[in-house]
């Protein structure tokens, strides 16, 4: 007579074996493709280092999809991981670009020089004075719009116009103080 077994809620030993073939099988098409994939990622990145890194992660991710990876299409996925990875990476080079011209010191320290406060007081006084010289409408709803930043349907709400005519307006005083700030 055969000893029953103790199920203690893991996996039985069958599906064991066939997670295990599975992950074999995954293993064997990223072998298959590693060299192809390479070019691939080579021609996209350029550098070494990148290369290697990015061949490993593709490989973390693929395993990481187990057994909802159908086989037959593993060659397809792995590329598309690739592809996301250097996507990836791209944005996140995008977003961390550092200019080499940049004096981060400078940018760090809070409080401007005299003239630079002489000089912005001068622009805001100027601005002030364009702004001024908008006709009555115009102003209104170019303050609003740009100073006070209130949504165009909520100018309109409020003054009783369209919206349409807020756009008008808002580019008319945008056009009005480029033309006057670039006569200076």
């Amino acid at each position: 007579m055969q000893q029953p077994t103790l199920n203690t809620g893991g996996s039985s030993e069958r599906e064991q074996q066939c997670n295990t073939t599975h992950d074999q099988q995954l293993a064997a098409i990223f072998q298959q493709n590693a060299a192809l994939l390479k070019r691939f990622l080579w021609s996209r990145v350029r550098h070494d280092d990148d290369v290697a890194d990015l061949l490993q992660e593709t490989f973390e991710r693929f395993q990481r999809h187990g057994t909802r990876v159908d086989l037959a299409r593993g060659r397809s996925l792995l590329f598309t991981i690739a592809r996301n990875l250097v996507i990836d990476r791209a944005r996140h080079n995008k977003v961390s670009e550092v200019d080499d011209g940049v004096d981060i010191e400078a940018l760090m320290d809070a409080a401007p020089t005299p003239e630079q406060q002489v000089i912005d007081q001068e622009a805001v006084a100027r601005l002030n004075q364009v702004i001024e010289s908008l006709p009555t409408q115009c102003r209104r709803v170019f303050v609003m719009r740009k100073i006070h930043q209130y949504s165009q349907k909520a100018i309109a709400e409020k003054l009783g116009i369209s919206v349409s005519t807020v756009e008008k307006h808002v580019a008319a005083g945008m056009r009005q103080c480029r033309t006057l700030l670039k006569a200076e």
